[in-house]
């Protein structure tokens, strides 16, 4: 994974099991230095378990157009805003292009098609979902299985469908623009947690049973716990293995069993019968 400028501010930076500060002061925990940002403006990082985002008391930082409080959980494809300066977190890759064959050869008839369905995570279809059982078509045309409106969004922009086991994404105009973890694309095979960004829009994909890469029947990745300090206006969930997301509940639990063998204890001195 790796974080992109796409107004020129800074070349990318990768965060492969690491930190990146970015602020406007250089050193004291800022490896990208922007100027016009606070002294240390927000931490990117990446772990076994996924990529989080740190805001440091006082700054501003809206992701995908909610604004982040403290911490937030990360994607590939997600646009952060620090003040006035664009961060994209991006794909280490560009995602895999699906063969090139017929419409008519597409959809297997006999194939058992797979759960799957498209979240959006922001703008009006911010928390609802949109189930792909057929091709579904993405645009601001009365047509359109999804309806999107904004600037450069074309009555038939996208379609996503199941192709052989597979769900596939591809644009359906020639001016159409989109975008898949980041990276921009005519086509692209989905897995899950995959992210495909249209204008403003953005919508993660739900396989529930399915493997990474598009395949479909597989066991799904590692999912991020919910902690309850995460703000709720930003992404509501961080690795486990980042700073605010360790599990105590190992020690809660070796505190009850050392409470019960204490009464336990204080039980057998205090009534048993005396010799």
């Amino acid at each position: 994974m790796r974080l992109t400028f796409p107004n020129g501010e800074h070349a990318a930076v990768a965060i492969e099991q690491g930190q990146v500060g970015v602020g406007s002061a250089a050193g004291g925990g800022t490896a990208v230095a922007i100027a016009g940002l606070a002294p240390l403006h927000a931490v990117f990082a990446s772990g076994r378990r996924g990529a989080w985002l740190t805001v440091p008391q006082g700054a501003t930082v809206v992701l995908n157009a909610r604004p982040v409080k403290r911490i937030a959980y990360l994607r590939a494809g997600d646009l952060v805003c620090l003040g006035g300066v664009q961060v994209r977190v991006e794909a280490s890759r560009p995602p895999d292009e699906p063969p090139e064959v017929p419409p008519s050869r597409r959809r297997l008839e006999d194939a058992a098609l797979p759960r799957a369905a498209l979240r959006g995570l922001s703008g009006p279809w911010f928390g609802r979902s949109a189930p792909i059982a057929g091709p579904r078509v993405l645009g601001r045309g009365a047509a359109s299985d999804i309806r999107l409106d904004g600037a450069g969004i074309l009555d038939r922009h996208a379609q996503v469908d199941i192709e052989f086991g597979k769900v596939v994404v591809r644009t359906l105009a020639a001016g159409a623009t989109l975008r898949v973890n980041g990276h921009p694309v005519r086509a692209a095979t989905l897995g899950p947690g995959d992210q495909i960004e249209i204008a403003e829009h953005r919508f993660a994909l739900e396989a529930p049973g399915s493997s990474g890469g598009g395949d479909v029947g597989s066991t799904p990745p590692p999912s991020a716990r919910p902690h309850p300090s995460a703000s709720p206006e930003g992404s509501a969930s961080v690795p486990a293995d980042s700073p605010a997301g360790r599990d105590l509940s190992g020690v809660y639990l070796l505190i009850a069993a050392a409470a019960a063998l204490a009464a336990a204890l204080t039980a057998f001195f205090v009534y048993a019968p005396k010799a």
